[in-house]
């Protein structure tokens, strides 16, 4: 009896816990994928993302306990003008619409540190 009113009183505890609000700050590796067929990446200005979120517990939880890699698909994130270019930078609304609207992370992005990352591709030498 006492160990399921502790079991009990332990799950109302998280559960009041997990809807309360939170600041966090993730430290996210940024990796792009999906890059034109003919280029490759040379160069790119930041390989991490400092990203603060505010939002209640439960919707911190999952970027809590994944993997803090962001995988930017190239595809996705640029726009026509930018896939005309090699150097380009993917600015800080481009970067807060996709990370918002991947699933693991929370839509209530407070900031962004760096608000851009630039990169540069290069046509792929053929051998």
């Amino acid at each position: 009896m006492l160990l399921t009113c502790l079991l009990l009183a332990m799950l109302a505890w998280f559960i009041v816990k997990m809807t309360v609000n939170y600041t966090a700050t993730y430290a996210l590796e940024v990796v792009f994928y999906n890059l034109p067929e003919n280029k490759v990446l040379v160069n790119q200005s930041d390989t991490m993302l400092n990203v603060v979120f505010e939002d209640k517990g439960l919707s911190l939880l999952p970027l809590e306990l994944s993997s803090k890699k962001l995988k930017i698909d190239y595809d996705k994130i640029t726009s026509s003008y930018q896939k005309k270019y090699n150097h380009i930078c993917v600015q800080e609304k481009q970067l807060k619409e996709y990370i918002a609207n991947a699933h693991k992370f929370s839509k209530n992005i407070k900031s962004i540190q760096p608000t851009r990352i630039c990169i540069q591709l290069q046509d792929e030498i053929e051998k």
